[in-house]
């Protein structure tokens, strides 16, 4: 075999100074200078990407600009994850009731998510909870990953007694003698916390939605409102190319500024060819009314679920009855959970299409924004809908049925009672009638033809 080596030619003797060194060392240079002003340029144009993504990441309270850019594949570069260790503390507050009582709560009275449990609990699914935090809970023990803190707290310490409830309703696990739990008590909680204080800022929620998809949640509930900006569309949108659903409370009336929206991210809803992932959830209360928080709100809303004295967890092993939007988002989380568990080749806008396909209401319209109606948790997982590929326009208000059963009407009963009667002496009348008055006849024609055509006409009758 012939040794490779050998072909290669002997170098030339290097002259220093000379044209042989001067033709060898010539190309090099220019090769060697032109490799130099690539990796300048792209020293610069990384330095100005940097710097742009830096003013991008505003922390609370700091503007919101626009998201990351999207990357050759059409995939948004997420924003810098900044996990702090946090320094800060808080004084967590506990709930003002020690058991949730004796009997279960109206809300999983009128939901029965307890009827989907044979078919599915939510095993295997992660629910992303964007609030403020999720205390340790007696009914969440286990299933809770403190993913991150975009606050000074740590994300284990809910400082407003607010995210812990929302997980609560989501994933509170069966316990005995407890009356209370959450509507897929198999699922995770990932808790990504972004505010310690009433209210959110809208980038350090958008950075949270982009955290809780890059940590792979398939549901992210957000029980908070902002305003619509840049980086929140496209944190949403991010979510929506990871196959993601985004369950968020429609928003209530501000009480300081009477503002009443839309908010965001529920209002992305209303353009479901642009956001085919996003649920927007408006509240009802226990007798299918909308609450005077919710009912000026112009959120565009795709259901509703219980949102009024609402019982859930709090911290410190305790319960507490809650109000608004923000308690009824995340009861359509939890179906959004046992719907993705049950059928796990739907995609996100799939999801999103059969639980506002399958909700309990009417038409027509209903008592201010109910959407599609009431959430139904076992039609979510149990109907045969046709496959259609495509999620469905924003439903017309409809009305919310609350199932009760009603009280006897003594009066209805008599007048019903008196019909029937009246009908049934107005039916012997006419058979009466029927067999007496041709008799009648009979006898009168009888007596004028003689005895024997008589008694042969009578047996013909008889």
């Amino acid at each position: 075999m012939a040794d490779h080596a050998s072909d290669v030619p002997p170098q030339a003797p290097l002259v220093i100074g000379g044209s042989v060194f001067m033709r060898r060392i010539a190309p090099a240079a220019l090769a060697g200078a032109l490799l130099l002003a690539v990796q300048v340029t792209a020293i610069g144009t990384a330095s100005k990407a940097l710097a742009a993504l830096s003013s991008r990441s505003a922390g609370p309270g700091g503007p919101a600009g626009p998201a990351g850019p999207a990357g050759p594949a059409g995939k948004l570069n997420p924003l810098p994850r900044q996990r702090q260790q946090p320094a800060e503390t808080c004084a967590q507050q506990d709930g003002d009731l020690s058991s949730p009582g004796t009997t279960a709560p109206w809300a999983q009275q009128v939901l029965g998510f307890q009827n989907a449990w044979q078919f599915t609990e939510g095993q295997g699914e992660k629910v992303a909870v964007v609030d403020s935090g999720v205390s340790a809970a007696k009914q969440l023990g286990g299933r809770v990953i403190h993913e991150q803190s975009l606050t000074g707290t740590s994300a284990g310490l809910d400082c407003v007694d607010h995210g812990t409830g929302v997980a609560g309703i989501i994933a509170a696990a069966v316990k005995p003698r407890l009356t209370f739990s959450g509507v897929a008590p198999e699922a995770d909680i990932l808790s990504i916390k972004v505010t310690d204080q009433e209210g959110v800022n809208a980038g350090t929620l958008a950075r949270g939605i982009v955290d809780a998809v890059n940590d792979h949640a398939q549901i992210i509930n957000v029980s908070d409102q902002v305003g619509n900006t840049p980086q929140l569309s496209d944190a949403v949108l991010y979510a929506a190319r990871r196959n993601a659903v985004i369950v968020a409370a429609a928003g209530n009336l501000d009480q300081q500024t009477g503002n009443p929206g839309p908010f965001f991210p529920a209002g992305y809803a209303g353009a479901p060819a642009i956001y085919p992932n996003v649920l927007s959830v408006g509240a009802v209360d226990a007798t299918g009314a909308v609450p005077d928080f919710s009912s000026p709100v112009q959120t565009d809303v795709s259901v509703v679920a219980p949102g009024a004295g609402v019982l859930t967890v709090a911290p410190g092993a305790t319960f507490k009855q809650q109000d608004g939007t923000s308690f009824a988002a995340p009861f359509v989380a939890g179906v959004a959970a046992l719907v993705r568990a049950s059928h796990q080749r739907l995609s996100a806008a799939g999801v999103v299409s059969r639980i506002v396909a399958t909700a309990d209401g009417g038409t027509g319209a209903g008592a201010g924004r109910t959407g599609g109606g009431m959430v139904d948790p076992l039609q979510a997982v149990t109907a045969v809908l046709p496959a259609t590929g495509q999620r469905a326009a924003m439903p017309s208000p409809a009305p919310v049925s609350i199932p009760r059963l009603r009280p006897p009407d003594g009066f209805t009963r008599m007048l019903a009672v008196s019909v029937t009667g009246g009908a049934l002496g107005a039916a012997g009348l006419v058979v009466v009638g029927a067999v007496v008055i041709p008799a009648g006849r009979r006898r009168a024609s009888g007596s004028a033809a003689g005895p024997r055509q008589a008694q042969q006409r009578s047996g013909d009758g008889g």
